[in-house]
């Protein structure tokens, strides 16, 4: 184009001037197309070498192979800026770049300090590098794909192998200048017996993982320290959680050290309310929603109230205390909204509001019924009762729910061929109370099969019980929905299974002489009754066989509850 256009514009005589400036021009020209085409070259050339690696990933099925080929993909990758000035992959950019995104995603003071450790020692920054792993789905670790890559094992010092499948991390030990060591989320069990080994270790980060308390770990992190360690991390590991094992850790540590763990027992100052279900007031939303684990809570959070879901990049989540806290604040602001929405529509008169929805309650209340069970066939289960609670009296196998008598049975079945087998030292005793309620579970079984036959045969546990109040709990070895009769002199109505239909709403289901079916896996507890009336119950579980879909929490129709 240059030069057509030169042509064009040149006179028929141009002077020896005009002919320098336009051989200088076509020169430029020239060089500047050889030096696009050098670019193109390189470019091609860098893209045959991605689809190399990435052939590699997907081909070959040694792990050692596959773990060199993402690290090569991961920092030719991150070093695409420089591809067509520099043919060799300088591990150094990519450690200034991961390294400042995980600073501000992480707000890792590791990190911050390793940033420091670079521009303090920038001489030597050719010799120090750091690897960074994350998130790369590895389920194996090799030194070797580290070597691969001309420099030293003991140049690196700072190694991220976190958010992958990880259980192993084999030669560690070589990388004798590693100062910081992420292995977070991953599925360690133990921590790698090499650590003992790097001495200049500064930063341990190994929360989120399967670690569990052993001699092993105390020796390893004790006996003695890692001379350089500063912080251990070993946050949300579930069988690393007593108070008593952090207080043996950081008394066997220099003062130094800083060590963070999950604490759960004793659980942190406001995590529960109460030791037990039977403790707590079932009439409080917060005991309704103490079954649930934290994880659970946070959900509803995000959820049920839109609040934003943290990262697993970010900074931890909060803890059960507070998350609980939050819960409780929305829930009373929704109540208060919906309480002045429902007085400003009865002011009105647009719509008719149902007294329990208009009142201070933070959740809607629904009902259902069981089936009724034939009065002939109750009748034998009401004698039944009687004489096991005048066999038993104040038994209570299960002291934390509030009971005055509880006692569970086990079908024939359950005990021969799960206790038994098993070699379970209670064997023994659970055919005995078989055998001495037989009785009493021929009668329940015979109420069973007037209203399902196929679960009559199938159920595998009978809790029989007297005066159950409240205990907001969930059923965590049932496989499947239970069914509920209670018998007695208290008011039909009242001391009914309430259960958890979803965030917003409780359903009360009438067991009185019925059979009410429940999803015992939700939260659910005792209805309100008097408590100076007799209240007797058989619950009928499954907890041996496939185990069924969690659908939903009440089997029935379902009405709103119109009462005052």
């Amino acid at each position: 184009m240059v030069d057509t256009l030169a042509h064009n514009t040149i006179p028929s005589s141009p002077s020896s001037e005009i002919k320098n400036d336009i051989i200088i021009q076509n020169e430029k020209d020239t060089e500047e197309r050889k030096k696009l085409k050098r670019e193109a070259k390189a470019l091609k050339k860098l893209k045959r070498e991605r689809q190399r690696i990435e052939n590699t990933m997907r081909l070959d099925k040694r792990p050692e192979v596959r773990m060199a080929a993402m690290v090569e993909l991961k920092l030719s990758s991150t070093d695409s800026e420089n591809d067509t000035k520099n043919a060799n992959i300088n591990i150094e950019t990519a450690v200034k770049e991961s390294g400042c995104q995980r600073q501000q995603e992480h707000g890792d003071a590791s990190f911050l300090e390793a940033a420091e450790y670079e521009s303090q020692s920038q001489s030597q920054s050719e010799e120090r590098r750091v690897i960074s792993l994350m998130d790369m789905s590895l389920t194996d670790f090799s030194i070797s794909s580290l070597i691969t890559h001309k420099f030293s094992p003991a140049s690196i010092v700072e190694l991220d192998v976190s958010h992958n499948q990880l259980s192993e991390l084999p030669g560690l030990a070589a990388l004798t200048n590693l100062v910081s060591l992420d292995m977070r989320r991953n599925e360690f069990r133990s921590l790698p017996g090499s650590l003992s080994q790097l001495s200049s270790l500064v930063h341990l980060n190994a929360s989120r993982n399967q670690l569990r308390s052993s001699a092993a770990l105390l020796v390893l992190l004790t006996k003695p320290p890692l001379p350089s360690i500063q912080t251990i991390d070993l946050t949300f590991n579930k069988k690393l959680f007593t108070q008593s094992l952090l207080d043996l850790l950081t008394s066997s540590l220099p003062s130094s050290v800083a060590i963070y763990m999950t604490v759960t027992s004793p659980p942190p100052p406001g995590a529960y309310i109460g030791d037990s279900p039977g403790e707590r007031d079932a009439s409080q939303l917060r005991s309704q929603l103490e079954p649930f684990t934290t994880l659970q809570l946070r959900k509803r959070l995000v959820h049920t109230f839109g609040h934003a879901p943290y990262s697993m990049y970010g900074e931890p989540p909060q803890g059960r205390a507070q998350v609980m806290t939050l819960l409780l604040e929305e829930y009373a602001k929704r109540a208060n909204e919906i309480n002045i929405s429902a007085s400003a529509a009865v002011l009105v008169g647009s719509i008719d509001i149902p007294a329990r929805i208009c009142t201070s309650s933070q959740r809607k209340l629904v009902r259902s019924w069981g089936t009724p069970v034939p009065m002939s066939v109750l009748a034998e289960v009401g004698r039944e009762l009687e004489a096991w609670s005048r066999r038993y009296d104040a038994y209570q196998e299960r002291p934390m729910i509030r009971a005055s008598q509880y006692m569970i049975l086990r079908s024939p079945s359950e005990a021969e061929e799960k206790i038994i087998r098993m070699g379970s030292r209670r064997a023994g005793s659970a055919i005995r109370k078989y055998q001495q309620n037989k009785s009493l579970w021929d009668a329940a079984k015979a109420a069973m099969e007037t209203v399902d036959q196929d679960f009559s045969r199938a159920f595998t546990g009978l809790a029989v019980t007297r005066g159950f109040i409240g205990s907001p709990h969930i059923d965590t070895t049932n496989i499947g929905p239970f069914y509920g009769l209670s018998w007695g002199d208290f008011e039909d109505g009242t001391g009914g299974v309430r259960v958890e239909l979803d965030p917003l709403t409780v359903c009360e289901v009438n067991t009185k002489n019925r059979l009410g079916r429940i999803d015992g896996r939700f939260p659910h507890w005792v209805a309100p009754y008097d408590e100076e009336k007799n209240r007797y119950s058989l619950i009928f579980y499954l907890t041996e066989g496939k185990v069924q879909p969690k659908t939903k929490a009440v089997f029935g129709e379902i009405v709103a509850d119109d009462e005052d």
